[in-house]
């Protein structure tokens, strides 16, 4: 069996040592075919762009010819050349690594630094292109002459000017072969100050500002044919249409054919599973494994007219890496240290957004609703301190990976009908329970107090919710103090939901807000694009108003917990809320009473749905916090 490489973007390494590896070739023909100069690849992080960088830079770098043949056999291109194989020398600058935690000057110094170290690589391929200034007789080295001569920052104070230098004198060697630029994570540093600091961004990335003028450099070199290609990888087009407008010539990004250019398929990821994981060893089937890696990673869409979704690469890599180290347990999919990065990106990100825009949109994608939007959205930042306004911190999240494009049959399903625009929505279970984590923060419950309940498992054997009202007493207090019964009853709602989501045991299917139905009507709408449009879709096809709900004035239940063992007990709960406050017993007890009555109401009206009336052993329950109280009880015939 194959091993997964450590390092998931070195080509030689991985070829060499025969590690698994998806051919990503073909692509190499479908970007010759574009006939563009420069192109832009946006991806979000850990989608193979690096990867795709450094098989274009081995196909095409002159240098590379004599290791090409080897490292490309078995692969498409290999049976499929182009007459620019190996017909370029490559200046490759990888801009991941920038440091941007001290300052802006910091960063703008290591962005030069990495420039230097791009050609200092190009010279170490290229011994007979270094001019005689680096041709220093104490230093022999060619890295370290390049960044010793770059290093003097009286003549070389910005990156506009070592690029300039640089190409000035490859243009005097009077070359045979063109230049080809590969620059990878072009935004990689831009994009962590943007979570950050709004202001700084503005700063570092306007059009007359540093990275500006490097790019301009690179304009007019390639418009006097210089630099004949250029090959960019980033996350957002903020950067680039900020600092250079204009300046890239195809965005490979919105083209369906080039949709699984990053990213694995269903059929890559089973070859990637036949390849890595002993059957003999492994209980599970490649497709069961395939099954739950496509819940967890699966579902990004980059136009909405690409024919399949893909899969994030890395995340389905790392599964496959601890799987293999105990093949007796599908890896848990954890939403704690795990996740720490994304989780802080994420959060950083959505706190850029206005607030009510924020919960806005928070609040759609808790329900599952497709989210409108508008793409390409330039986000303007003559007024940090605003904040994004809701499109733009939508088009921020989709190209950062948190949200993903709806296909036209997605979003005609969920709504009945086609529709026109453009909609997103959470792609998988990972960045589903990042999302979770943030509403758990917002609520100021700590996501490892409910993450692991493994007590909550005996809910899915007997019926017994003593151990959710238990839970709900440990965490309570943190949050249920305002004075919305709604929004409490919401909060409660998610403790309970993603406390039996997150439990290891879990053998329910949760559903939180779950739309009752008669005779596949949505009965109540509460004004939401999603409920509006599905009504109106109900209204043409019956020719009436849905239904509404009687004797209550709720048409979702809060939660529903099918259990997938058809003998085990399943749950509809409907939560009610008073908070805290003086009144006499007497009162406190005609509440208590007041509010079970109309839980009472409400679930026996939502056993009238569609599904769940077929439900066996489906058990109705109340869950109440009064007056800084718990209650629960089941409600029954």
């Amino acid at each position: 069996m194959k091993n997964i490489p450590d390092s998931v973007s070195d080509f030689e390494l991985i070829r060499n040592r025969n590690l698994a590896y998806i051919d990503k070739t073909r692509f190499i023909k479908e970007y010759e075919d574009l006939d563009t100069y420069v192109a832009l690849l946006l991806r979000p992080r850990r989608f193979g762009k690096t990867m795709f960088t450094e098989i274009l830079s081995y196909y095409y770098d002159k240098a590379s010819q004599p290791v090409a043949d080897k490292l490309f056999k078995g692969t498409w291109i290999a049976d499929h050349p182009t007459e620019l194989k190996n017909s370029y020398h490559v200046l490759k600058f990888d801009f991941s690594g920038i440091r941007t935690l001290d300052s802006v000057t910091d960063a703008i110094n290591s962005f030069m630094e990495q420039i230097v170290a791009g050609i200092a690589d190009f010279y170490t391929a290229y011994p007979e292109l270094i001019i005689p200034e680096l041709q220093s007789a104490d230093i022999q080295d060619p890295v370290n002459a390049v960044v010793t001569f770059y290093d003097d920052r009286n003549v070389f104070n910005s990156p506009a000017k070592i690029v300039t230098h640089f190409l000035t004198k490859f243009i005097s060697k009077k070359n045979l072969l063109k230049l080809m630029i590969i620059i990878d994570e072009y935004d990689n540093f831009t994009n962590d100050i943007l979570s950050r600091d709004l202001k700084i961004f503005a700063d570092i990335s306007r059009k007359d500002g540093e990275i500006g003028a490097f790019y301009n450099v690179l304009r007019n070199f390639n418009q006097r044919k210089v630099v004949q290609r250029i090959f960019i990888t980033g996350v957002l087009p903020i950067t680039m249409d900020t600092a250079v407008s204009g300046f890239v010539s195809a965005k490979l990004s919105d083209r369906p054919e080039l949709g699984s250019l990053a990213g694995f398929t269903d059929d890559e990821v089973i070859t990637l599973l036949r390849e890595t994981v002993d059957s003999r060893k492994c209980p599970f089937s490649y497709e069961e494994l395939k099954n739950v890696m496509k819940d967890r990673y699966d579902g990004y869409r980059f136009a909405k007219n690409c024919q399949e979704p893909v899969y994030n690469s890395a995340l389905c890599l790392d599964f496959i890496r601890t799987l293999k180290n105990d093949y007796a347990n599908i890896p848990v999919l954890e939403i704690s240290s795990a996740n720490d990065v994304d989780y802080t990106k994420l959060t950083g990100y959505l706190n850029l957004m206005k607030r009510e825009d924020r919960e806005a949109l928070c609040r759609s994608l808790r329900k599952g609703a497709p989210v409108s939007c508008v793409l390409p959205v330039t986000i303007k930042l003559a007024s940090p301190k605003a904040g994004l306004s809701k499109y733009q911190g939508i088009s921020l999240l989709y190209h950062l990976g948190f949200l993903t494009l709806m296909s036209p049959a997605e979003t005609e399903c969920y709504f009945g009908k086609p529709m026109n625009g453009t909609f997103v929505k959470i792609a998988n279970e990972y960045f589903k329970r990042l999302f979770e984590r943030y509403s758990l923060a917002e609520m100021k419950i700590p996501a490892d107090s409910i993450e692991g309940q493994v007590q909550l498992s005996e809910a899915a054997r007997t019926n017994n919710l003593t151990q959710i009202v238990s839970l709900l007493k440990s965490v309570a207090s943190s949050f249920v103090q305002t004075d919305i019964a709604a929004e409490a009853e919401y909060q409660l709602a998610l403790a309970v939901y993603l406390a039996m989501k997150w439990n290891p045991d879990n053998s329910f299917i949760l559903t939180r807000e779950y739309y009752v139905r008669h005779n596949g009507i949505p009965v109540l709408a509460d004004g939401t694009l999603a409920d509006s449009a599905m009504n109106q879709n109900s209204e043409e096809a019956s020719g009436s108003a849905p239904v509404m709900a009687a004797d209550t004035k709720k048409g979702r239940a809060d939660l529903v917990a099918e259990n997938t063992d058809p003998d085990g007990p399943s749950y509809v709960i409907e939560f009610k809320y008073k908070r805290n406050s003086r009144a006499a017993r007497k009162t406190k007890i005609s509440v208590r009473d007041k509010l079970f009555q109309e839980a009472r109401t409400q679930l026996d009206f939502y056993v009238t749905d569609d599904h769940l009336k077929e439900i066996p052993h489906l058990h109705k329950y109340a869950i109440l916090y009064v007056y800084g109280e718990f209650y629960l009880q089941e409600i029954t015939d």
